[in-house]
């Protein structure tokens, strides 16, 4: 084998080896995912979850996503794991490798509501709290859609572990998931949880 055959073969050897740590360092993305338990399926090891609508300006029940676990894992985090039940409201830590995204991790949200209606939960960012007229404005996540969300005495905020919190205490840019009811025709938020202060 010639030099130059030699040099093009450690080369192209090279970029093999290049390409394929680049390839397995962007195969996996880490995340998060907000939204309602649809169902679980252990045999699959999956969980069923639906997230918010993303068309136009209604808010609603977007269609299904498939998140898979890890069983062994999940056997080691049983003991201090939420015991989820359909309709809660839960934010998971997510690896996605392909077209497969694997849950890591899950939080029920402190928003969750039982009774709750499908659809009546809002994940977004907040824009501005106008006090005058009791008004908190939030950006929807993914559109960034605007939603005029009313406050009223009964509505409550809390941090992610649960502790509660003063509606003053939120800021434009923090990231927070709420459950709504509606006063006459108006969107109004019973409950709110801070997921993420603003740069944080």
């Amino acid at each position: 084998m010639g030099n130059a055959t030699i040099v093009r073969f450690h080369r192209t050897l090279v970029a093999c080896v290049l390409l394929g740590l680049t390839t397995a360092a962007a195969a996996q993305v880490q995340g998060r995912t907000v939204g309602t338990l649809q169902r679980h399926d252990p045999a699959q090891h999956r969980i069923v979850l639906s997230l918010d609508a993303r068309t136009g300006s209604e808010l609603g029940q977007g269609a299904p996503i498939n998140l898979y676990y890890d069983e062994a894992k999940a056997e080691r985090d049983r003991a201090t794991r939420p015991k989820l039940q359909p309709g809660d409201r839960v934010m998971l830590d997510t690896v996605k490798t392909g077209n497969r995204v694997e849950a890591t991790s899950v939080t029920r949200l402190p928003d969750t509501t039982p009774g709750q209606g499908w659809g009546q939960y809002l994940h977004g960012t907040v824009a501005e709290f106008v006090p005058r007229t009791n008004v908190l404005m939030v950006d929807q996540s993914e559109t960034r859609i605007r939603n005029r969300i009313g406050i009223d005495a009964n509505t409550q905020v809390f941090a992610l572990d649960g502790t509660p919190m003063r509606l003053e205490q939120l800021k434009p840019g923090d990231e927070i998931d709420m459950a709504f009811r509606l006063v006459g025709r108006v969107r109004t938020a019973s409950k709110i949880v801070l997921l993420k202060p603003a740069g944080g």
